[in-house]
């Protein structure tokens, strides 16, 4: 069995290690398949090593799902995920492009009942728990990316490592995430 073909099965066994290794494998090339096919207009919004991010936690959602079809299959599977996550921006850009005048000005928040205020606190306490298990430069990098809002140049520089290993602590860190939060529904 090739390499991906043993860290695809390990991924399915639940496997955190192989699920990291596996879209590790794959990230460099996916890297300069979203560069390659993103519009200016999508990338005046986001980043290709955004769309990348994007692109591994719906595969690690939708990772039960995969059918193996052969040695490139599962790249071929992350490329269609990354092209509808590319559409999805592009759409976003074209549509905040359309927007003007009064209708730039911000959205109040909407309105959440009770119940819905309890889930949000649930979910938001049940993902600083796995931060918090999860711990070091992994959860550091997430939170400050995710949670913050920070660009990956600012949490490179909060973190005092190189945009690169933000990205790469960024990745591993959410992959961990869903693993230990499941599936994101």
């Amino acid at each position: 069995m090739h390499t991906t073909g043993r860290l695809l099965h390990g991924a399915l066994e639940g496997d955190a290690a192989a699920q990291s290794a596996l879209f590790d494998r794959h990230l460099g090339r996916l890297l300069a398949f979203a560069r390659a096919r993103m519009t200016p207009r999508a990338r005046g919004i986001v980043a290709p090593e955004d769309i990348v991010q994007e692109t591994h936690l719906e595969a690690m959602r939708k990772l039960p799902t995969f059918e193996d079809r052969g040695p490139a299959s599962f790249y071929r599977w992350l490329v269609a995920i990354a092209r509808f996550k590319i559409s999805e921006a592009d759409r976003a850009a074209g549509a905040k492009k359309r927007q003007a005048g009064p209708l730039d000005a911000p959205v109040p928040a909407a309105i959440t009942s009770p119940s819905g205020r309890v889930m949000q606190r649930a979910a938001r306490e049940r993902l600083d728990a796995a931060l918090q298990e999860l711990g070091g430069a992994r959860a550091e990098a997430v939170r400050l990316r995710y949670l913050e809002g920070l660009s990956i140049q600012e949490t490179a520089e909060r973190l005092e490592r190189s945009p690169a290993a933000v990205k790469a602590l960024v990745s591993r860190g959410l992959g961990d995430l869903v693993s230990r939060l499941g599936p994101i529904t």
